[in-house]
Formats: structure tokens, C-alpha cells, sequence
């Protein structure tokens, strides 16, 4: 089993990601790098490390083998990549939303395709929870028959929340890529973090390739919320096929339904409790993939499935109508729109 090092980018949720490492018996944390002065110093004696207030000069002095970038999301993800690649590092975590408008994120897949050797990989932890497991492996099986529809609700920030949700989602149906889409945006953001640069309501449905559905809702109040069994509706989805159903409700409870069987079996969750777990085995799974082992379920070619949905949902806003998604959304076209949604919240 090959021994990695990484440096963690990032001082004030850094630290939270990089106790995730501990207690994997072949990844060690070796630095931080974090420009402000105050919290380098309180990230750096939390976690027993070296701060830096240079990436290049962490890069260099301490040859990391991964790089896991817990930066905020007015900072470009694409700028991590070239100098990681330089310095030999095998792998960098970058922190959803992989991007905010389509030229960060063309900007982070040239830097991607300048560098193959490099596995980059967003942090989608969600795909390493228990109910994640189990839905991959009932699609396997085939156990909920032909899948059909896929319903998806959350209360939050479209750019943060919701792409969380979109990854689930796009998993549910195969991590196709959607050919069409007809969606409506609404009102400007009113959350904490006006960085996201986002609407604060978006519905929308997707067609895909074999014919299922994706209805997706962003909202304070997601239609149908009285249906999520007692949880809050900040993260919920039901993935509805011809044998069964499997749903899962962030802070409440997640189980499936199957044709025939009787009943459901339920497994509650919440999200403190899962989210600690699931980040140490999406950790894990970085070395395994580094040693030649099974894909990481969170590499960038599919959490850019999920930022091209939602682009594609804007560019469907913007022309009031259904679209089919044959042409990425422009920067001059979001900007428009965005000026058109702070009409409506003003």
C-alpha cells in the first residue's frame, strides 16, 4: 500500500477536511497553507502542522502527493490545478461549486486536460453516504426495475445546496448527461453568502437519453414538502422506478420500496452524523484510486455532469422556453439573466 502525503489549501473548514485523513493508515497531513495570518496560525497548531502562506512555496517544500483545496467559492478552482501538476502532486480535491459561470469552468477543464496525469476529483461527500451505497447497488441489481422519474427538492443556495442535490440526482439516472430542459428561475438570492451569484428559486425538469424524467426544485418551501416523513427539506430525492421506489430525506430517514415485497425498509439519518463518515471514505478512496482500485465517485468529469445541468437550466430560464442542450450557456447570457432575477427580488 503506496503512503501519501497532502497538503490541505484552505485554513477555516480545511482543518474539519483534514481530520478526515485521520486514522487512514497510509495518508498523512503535512501542511496548510492559509493567507490569513490569524486563522493560518490556528489551523496550523489545531492540526500539529506547518502553515504556509505561499501554495507554491507549500508545493514546493513539502512535495505533497494530494492537494485538498477547501477554498471559498469566489475563488476559481482552475488556478489550483497547473501548479499542482507542476510539483508531481497525483491528486487535488477542489471544493463545490466546481464553478460559478461557464468560464471558470472552461477555465478549470482546459487547465484539466493540460494536465492528464493529474486526478481531480470535487467534493461531492454525499456519494459515500450509507444511502448512496445502497442506491448503486439496487441500480446494479436492477432490483427497482426501469427507472422513470427522479424528484428532487432543497431548500438552500442553488450553488451550494443544490449541487449536492443535482449529483445524486444525475447518479439516480446512470450519470447521463440530459439532452433537454425547460426551467424557470425566480427572485435574487437572499441567503448569507451573496458570493454564489445565483437565483433563489429554480424548477426545472430534465429529459434524458433513456427517456426518465428529472424534476428538480430549488426553494424556501419545495412543493410537496409535506411528504418528507417528518424531515426538514433541505436535501431530499425519490427515484421511482417500475419495481419499487427508493427515497432519501437528508435529516430524516432514507429506504426503499420494492413491487411485492410489503412494507419499506427505512434507515434514518441526518446529516451530522453521516457526513463525518462519509467524508473519511471519500478521503479513503482517493488512495485507493491512486493505487489503481476502483474510480473515485466524485472525479471532476461527473461533477461537471451536474454544473452543466444547472447552466443548462439557467440558459432554459433565460429563453423562457424548453431547450435542448446542445450549446453551453455564455457568461453574457448569465450575466443578463442574473440582472433580470434582481429585478424581480428587488
Amino acid at each position: 500500500m503506496t503512503e501519501y502525503r497532502t497538503a490541505i489549501l484552505g485554513g477555516r473548514r480545511g482543518v474539519r477536511h483534514a481530520r478526515a485523513y485521520r486514522g487512514i493508515e497510509n495518508m498523512t497531513v503535512v501542511g496548510i497553507c492559509e493567507q490569513d495570518a490569524d486563522l493560518r496560525r490556528w489551523a496550523s497548531e489545531a492540526l500539529g502542522i506547518p502553515g504556509f502562506a505561499d501554495y507554491i512555496e507549500m508545493l514546493r517544500d513539502l512535495k505533497p502527493d494530494i492537494v485538498h483545496a477547501v477554498t471559498n467559492p469566489g475563488i476559481t478552482r482552475g488556478r489550483w490545478v497547473r501548479p499542482a501538476a507542476e510539483h508531481g502532486v497525483k491528486a487535488l480535491v477542489i471544493e463545490k461549486p466546481l464553478a460559478l459561470r461557464p468560464s471558470e469552468r472552461e477555465a478549470l477543464v482546459h487547465a484539466a486536460e493540460a494536465a492528464p496525469e493529474l486526478k481531480i476529483i470535487v467534493n461531492h461527500q454525499r456519494r459515500y453516504m450509507p444511502f448512496a451505497d445502497r442506491l448503486r447497488q439496487l441500480l446494479a441489481e436492477g432490483a427497482l426495475g426501469d427507472i422513470h422519474f427522479v424528484r428532487a427538492s432543497s431548500q438552500g443556495e442553488i450553488m451550494d445546496m443544490a449541487t449536492h442535490l443535482m449529483d445524486v440526482a444525475l447518479m439516480a439516472l446512470g450519470d447521463a448527461a440530459p439532452t433537454h430542459v425547460w426551467a424557470a428561475v425566480h427572485g435574487a438570492e437572499t441567503y448569507s453568502d451573496s458570493r454564489l451569484n445565483c437565483p433563489e428559486s429554480l424548477m426545472a425538469q430534465w429529459a434524458m437519453p433513456g427517456g426518465q424524467r428529472l424534476f428538480f426544485e430549488v426553494a424556501k418551501e419545495p412543493l410537496g414538502s409535506a411528504d418528507y416523513r417528518g424531515a426538514d427539506p433541505r436535501c431530499n430525492i425519490d427515484v421511482w422506478g417500475s419495481s419499487g421506489r427508493f427515497y432519501w430525506r437528508e435529516n430524516g430517514a432514507w429506504g426503499v420500496d420494492i413491487t411485492g415485497e410489503g412494507g419499506s425498509t427505512v434507515f434514518p439519518t441526518s446529516f451530522p452524523r453521516d457526513d463525518e463518515a462519509a467524508q473519511t471514505a471519500f478521503t479513503r478512496a482517493i488512495g485507493a484510486w491512486l493505487d489503481g482500485g476502483e474510480p473515485h465517485h466524485c472525479r471532476l468529469e461527473l461533477a461537471l455532469l451536474g454544473f452543466d445541468a444547472i447552466m443548462a437550466a439557467y440558459q432554459s430560464a433565460y429563453y423562457r422556453r424548453r431547450i435542448e442542450i446542445t450549446t453551453p450557456f455564455s457568461d453574457e447570457g448569465w450575466a443578463r439573466l442574473k440582472e433580470r432575477v434582481m429585478e424581480q427580488g428587488s
